[in-house]
């Protein structure tokens, strides 16, 4: 005789499924945020940025202000990409941490369920 299939049972191993995929999207997510944050990019290069800083436009500033206004525009621009992932990589964490209890639950339960349905069928 076979080994009876409960619905319960299968609905457990597919949430295990899911907590594993969650769980390796939380570590992607970690390690790109951590890369960025470490290493964050920007596309702002001074030749690019200085371009809006014209001569003509802001007259009454010298080169070095420009040159202080364009760094200071790199920066900011720095600091939001480290801002960016480091938020990305507070939500790879939470989902690691998410991730951890909903596996151990659901595949304690089925694993439950599936001694349950072999002691049943021992019985029979």
């Amino acid at each position: 005789m076979t080994r009876r299939i409960y619905f319960r049972e299968i609905y457990f191993y597919i949430i295990c499924i899911a907590a594993i995929i969650i769980f390796i999207v939380g570590l992607i997510m970690t390690y790109d945020g951590t890369i960025n944050y470490v290493r964050p990019t920007t596309y702002m290069t001074k030749p690019s940025v200085a371009g809006m800083y014209s001569q003509e436009q802001y007259k009454n500033l010298s080169s070095e202000e420009i040159n202080k206004l364009v760094e200071e525009e790199i920066n900011a621009s720095l600091q939001n990409e480290r801002d960016m992932a480091f938020k990305n990589l507070l939500r790879g964490v939470l989902l690691v941490i998410i991730a951890i209890p909903l596996f151990a639950f659901h595949w304690r339960k089925a694993q439950q369920m599936w001694t349950l349905s072999l002691e049943t069928k021992d019985n029979e």
